[in-house]
């Protein structure tokens, strides 16, 4: 059967939070860098079908979530209505935690917990290129075989639709072939942008006959 690309639901979180895992370490598992299991997803998948503003498409082969693109039309939307209604819920959990002699955390833990007590906002520049940021993780069994372009050609679609006609996104520094394959793809840095962040228009997405 040929793989889909459907919006997603509540009822995907589970798949969400273990790509998330399995991509967290600068595109591969991060499954042995942690002791919870479910912070990278916490920040970076599940606020997406929870949060106001937010938008998201899952990739599925046969049954089997392998895939998603997430993001926010409105980032800075996103940023209010998840300091209301997402981070709260997450620091009553975590704080007590931190705080427990007996609580063992590994240094990855830590680094997430500290974005959940403090989450960065996007910074100006990023905002005035594009209101709008997304997310993209595949397992390695579908990754290579274009079904990125696919998954981010959906959400260019899916922001043009909306009215929205740019988008950028951030990746780890050190994920190099991420790199590559974005700027394969005619995501390009921008004046202001932080380390790892790259955007693009939905008019230079069509030009690159994406």
């Amino acid at each position: 059967m040929t793989p889909i690309i459907r919006p997603a639901t509540k009822a995907d979180e589970a798949v969400l939070q273990n790509i998330c895992l399995l991509t967290a370490n600068a595109g591969t598992s991060a499954k042995e860098l942690h002791t919870d299991p479910a912070l990278p997803a916490l920040i970076y998948s599940l606020p997406y079908v929870n949060v106001e503003s937010t938008w998201s498409f899952v990739l599925e082969d046969d049954g089997e979530v392998v895939g998603y693109v997430i993001g926010a039309f409105d980032t800075r939307k996103f940023e209010e209505s998840a300091e209301a209604n997402w981070w709260p819920l997450l620091r009553a959990r975590y704080e007590p935690l931190m705080k427990d002699p007996d609580a063992v955390f590994t240094a990855a833990d830590r680094m997430y917990i500290d974005k959940i007590m403090a989450f960065p906002k996007a910074n100006d520049a990023q905002i005035a290129f594009s209101p709008a940021h997304l997310h993209i993780n595949i397992l390695p069994s579908h990754q290579r075989q274009g079904w990125g372009r696919k998954l981010i050609g959906r959400a260019v679609e899916n922001l043009k639709e909306n009215g929205v006609q740019s988008v950028w996104l951030g990746m780890n520094p050190k994920n190099t072939e991420a790199a590559k394959f974005y700027g394969r793809l005619g995501f390009r840095k921008f004046e202001g942008a932080p380390e790892g962040v790259v955007g693009i228009t939905v008019q230079q997405w069509e030009e690159c006959g994406n």
